[in-house]
């Protein structure tokens, strides 16, 4: 038996520039997904028969790393589906790791590798963000340029990204989920309608890139206030591109009314979750709840992938 725990993510700056080879500022968080893995007569997924259409990601992960017999799996997460939390991305990340340390062994690279493809694959085209986030934990920027330093570069049909650390401190975050699910296929379509047929939304996403290199030293310094400012405008560029929602709107509104530095909506947007910074988690997190938003407090995620055999 062996059972792997990966945590969610957090877009603190950039989505949807990253579509277009921008930088993307990301952090792990302690939300946290676990799958277990043990051999059996044939391939189950929490005691019932694998459904390749409910359990794509899984059965990628199998065709992915390749396996020459059956498993069994059960999994858990903490991370609302559809959320803008990588709630597939974490499962995604736990599966190949415990499926490769089943076959003898892994590392992180090879992990946040085979991840992307299993949501390459199944989401018809992605980034790998989201699951090298999820693998490597901490705060990283994921970005087409390359610099000395990064953990490691990844391509895909003519595309290539380069995933660098990010030293942060302890980052302490409120997420509030609008409860209606984000279909990210839909947002990156009509965001990209906006930018390829709009010389203003070219230059929204060039201000974007602007925004998560000063919030990437803003967060290396720990300067909440000036992160938070930086995450606003951001947000504001999310809305004009169409990415935001009446429901993000709302929950954005009631946490800076409350004291946050900064919110915005964290993923592709339309529905799922905002994130917001502030020195009294818990009186943002109230404001939230008050206009019906699921809240969470959760803090950077320390370890990425980890196994348990």
């Amino acid at each position: 038996m062996i059972v792997a725990i990966s945590p969610g993510k957090v877009i603190l700056l950039g989505e949807h520039g990253v579509v277009y080879g921008k930088p993307c500022l990301t952090v792990a968080i302690s939300l946290k997904a676990a799958v277990n893995v043990e051999s059996s007569r044939e391939y189950m997924v929490n005691d019932m028969p694998l459904d390749e259409k409910k359990h794509s990601y899984i059965k990628k992960a199998i065709d992915v790393v390749g396996l020459d017999k059956p498993v069994s799996f059960s999994t858990f997460s903490q991370i609302p589906s559809a959320s803008g939390l990588g709630s597939s991305a974490a499962i995604t990340t736990a599966c190949v790791a415990a499926l490769l340390a089943m076959k003898g062994g892994y590392s992180q690279e090879e992990v946040a590798r085979k991840s992307f493809e299993v949501e390459y694959e199944v989401q018809n085209g992605a980034s790998p963000n989201d699951t090298s986030a999820c693998t490597h934990g901490k705060a990283i920027l994921t970005w087409e340029k390359e610099m000395d330093g990064y953990l490691w570069k990844i391509e895909k049909e003519g595309r290539k990204w380069f995933v660098y650390p990010v030293e942060a401190r302890e980052v302490k975050l409120v997420i509030g989920h609008t409860g209606i699910k984000s279909k990210t296929p839909l947002l990156i379509k009509k965001v990209r309608k906006f930018v390829e047929h709009s010389s203003f939304g070219k230059e929204l996403i060039e201000e974007m890139e602007t925004l998560v290199l000063e919030g990437r030293k803003s967060l290396e310094r720990n300067d909440m206030v000036r992160l938070g400012e930086i995450m606003n405008k951001n947000q504001k560029i999310l809305h004009t591109l169409g990415a935001s929602s009446k429901e993000i709107e709302k929950l954005c509104n009631a946490a800076i009314k409350a004291g946050a530095y900064g919110a915005k909506l964290t993923g592709a947007g339309g529905g799922g979750s905002i994130v917001a910074i502030a020195d009294d988690a818990e009186r943002v997190a109230e404001a939230i709840e008050s206009r019906r938003g699921k809240a969470y407090i959760v803090t950077m995620a320390k370890e990425g992938i980890k196994i348990w055999k």
